[in-house]
């Protein structure tokens, strides 16, 4: 009997609707997997006003996705646009507030 691992599904979505991109991420975003995160937001054609984040069907999201969360920020910052995180279910969520991120991040609650 061999077990393989198999790790869970994993996806990062790019999507443009007039002056918005959004990012959304499915599964889990870990070391492994923030390099997708990074080429999809490299890949965002510029012309932007709005950049969304969509967490809200992330189940695990690491600290280095926090790093370029912040990068995205700062760059949201010089660049003039806004960047916008749709929150995390509330046990990915937590962490962020642990680490004190509603200060430095926009969250919004998902829409139903």
């Amino acid at each position: 009997m061999t077990d393989t691992f198999q790790p869970p599904p994993f996806a990062v979505e790019g999507t443009r609707s007039g002056t918005t991109a959004t990012i959304t991420i499915v599964g889990e975003l870990d070391i492994a997997t923030t390099p997708q995160l990074q080429a999809a937001l490299s890949a965002l054609e510029p012309g932007y006003e709005t950049l969304v984040v969509d967490l809200s069907q992330c189940t695990f999201f690491a600290s280095s996705g926090i790093s370029i969360l912040l990068e995205e920020a700062h760059r949201a910052g010089i660049d003039g646009f806004e960047l916008i995180v749709t929150k995390a279910p509330p046990d990915v969520q937590r962490m962020f507030d642990l680490a004190g991120l509603q200060d430095k991040l926009t969250f919004r609650a998902a829409p139903r």
